[in-house]
């Protein structure tokens, strides 16, 4: 595949959220043949979107063909970092400093990218000294106004503002409000350069305790087209991890805004930051009018939703084993009565042994992630168990804790869409490989029936075993039970067919 024909067909992959197509295409191509505005724009079209393991893999496939210019090389890092590897990283980028210190592009960037690092690692670890390591390589550039300056000089505004909160001596005599002001008063003067500029001025206004100001420059952040995932989700972890927003008033009214921005552009999974339904409505009225209105409904359902979904795990050793969730038993068998119950695979859960499944229902508890103090409780009677070469289905009884919530079973199934340009949109909410809690967005849509299966495209990972499969209404319609590889989908169990069963 040559230069263009790649770069056609993975902007459109891209553009329709085929993620899973990525690392296929890359594949395909003879690095070799492509010029470096080539290689640039194929890396920066698929980091947008997050796909950092994907960066990774054609940021290798080009350097390792020969392509050693330090934009690829800190597309690498920038690859490493975003998946949490951060020493890896790391040593890559003091190699790429000392080598490019003087480059007047480069040089920022990975000066940059390594005050992210040490950033990350205090968020991660602690550690006074880094926190200090970090705006040491933020300082630099800023003073000297070099590269993109402002962004420098804004993580060095928090990085101070969380070392006063942590009580932690920077190392250095600066004073954040006088840059916060500078940063505003830079771009007053000379005009926002790009996107970033946007995000940057909203956490100036953030440090000048400016909400006003805050909420006027987040409607033109998360509004500009040039707004994706990767930034959206770069500034929401910045306001989080550093800034310490969440339960705050001023975070209580930025960050649904940014989430909302981030749910409108994310592709694969994004991890829901609330318990409770979002009870300042401002933030979204200043940013998104009469809209924002529309997606508070939704997203206090969805919300609602998570707290009726639990973490399946080894009682005595803890590991993660899949997901299930509370829904009413009287959505399956009247004499059940209305009390929850709760819905696995029969693959994660069965007395079965034929079922290979990795606990009996003795040995499970259920952790309910999305609640206060994450309860954890015991499974009760096993009320109905099918095969998991069958339906691969078991329901529990449960004594479910304050709190949880049961889901909406959907009696009608949604139709598949003959219009590919609006597919029918369903959502799976699970705990991918064990870890937190994530709703899969946009790279879902339905594509088909076959008897007692529902077909569709989700990113879904082995956790997912047991997740509930929603309508665009957010009510249940099926288990998700495996993925089929060969055809790129992903297969659950339909609930009337489990109820016909019982």
């Amino acid at each position: 595949m040559g230069p263009n024909e790649y770069l056609n067909e993975l902007n459109s992959a891209l553009q329709e959220y085929r993620f899973r197509d990525v690392r296929g295409l890359t594949d395909q191509i003879d690095p070799t043949a492509f010029e470096l505005p080539q290689i640039k724009k194929g890396l920066a079209l698929i980091r947008r979107k997050r796909l950092f393991p994907d960066l990774e893999h054609a940021a290798s496939v080009f350097y390792l063909a020969g392509h050693t210019e330090p934009v690829i090389r800190r597309q690498w890092s920038q690859s490493l970092l975003d998946q949490n590897r951060i020493s890896q990283a790391l040593t890559i980028l003091k190699s790429m400093s000392n080598e490019f210190a003087a480059d007047p592009a480069e040089g920022p960037e990975i000066r940059g990218l390594i005050g992210r690092a040490y950033k990350q690692l205090y968020v991660n670890e602690g550690g006074a000294e880094n926190l200090r390591s970090a705006i040491a390589a933020y300082i630099p550039d800023w003073e000297n106004r070099r590269g993109d300056y402002r962004w420098q000089g804004i993580n060095i505004v928090a990085l101070l503002a969380r070392a006063k909160r942590d009580g932690v001596d920077p190392g250095q005599e600066l004073d954040s409000t006088q840059i916060a002001q500078s940063i505003l008063d830079d771009i007053d003067e000379h005009g926002a350069s790009g996107v970033w500029d946007y995000g940057t001025a909203m956490e100036a206004t953030i440090a000048l305790a400016d909400q006003v100001g805050a909420l006027d420059w987040a409607k033109k952040y998360v509004q500009h087209p040039g707004s994706d995932a990767f930034e959206l989700a770069s500034t929401l972890r910045q306001l989080k991890e550093v800034w310490c927003l969440e339960s705050s008033p001023v975070g209580d009214l930025l960050l649904p805004v940014l989430e909302y921005a981030l749910l409108q552009r994310e592709g694969g999974s994004v991890q829901p930051a609330g318990f409770t339904k979002v009870t300042d409505h401002a933030g979204f009225e200043a940013v998104w009018g009469p809209e924002g209105y529309i997606y508070l409904q939704w997203i206090d359902t969805l919300y609602g939703c998570c707290n009726a979904i639990a973490r399946v795990g080894d009682a005595a050793t803890g590991a993660p084993k899949g997901t299930g969730f509370l829904i009413p038993g009287s959505s399956f068998n009247p004499a059940w009565g209305d009390a929850p119950v709760f819905v696995t695979n029969s693959h994660v859960i069965s007395a079965n042994p034929l079922d290979k499944a990795p606990l009996r229902p003795r040995e499970a508890d259920v952790e309910f992630t999305r609640l206060p103090g994450r309860p954890k409780v015991k499974l009760g009677e096993l009320l109905f168990s099918s095969a998991s070469a069958q339906l691969d289905v078991s329901i529990l009884r449960i004594d479910a804790p304050p709190g949880s919530r049961m889901l909406e079973a959907f009696a009608d199934l949604p139709k598949v869409s003959e219009d590919p340009n609006e597919p029918q949109r369903i959502y799976v909410i699970g705990h991918p490989r064990g870890s937190e809690l994530a709703v899969s967005l946009y790279d879902n849509s339905l594509a088909e029936y076959d008897e007692q299966y529902v077909r569709y495209r989700s990113p879904t990972e082995s956790g997912h075993s047991g997740s509930p499969v929603l309508t665009r209404q957010l009510k249940a319609f099926a288990i998700h039970h495996k993925a089929l590889y060969e055809r790129q989908l992903n297969e659950g169990v339909i609930l009337n067919a489990i109820k016909d069963a019982i």
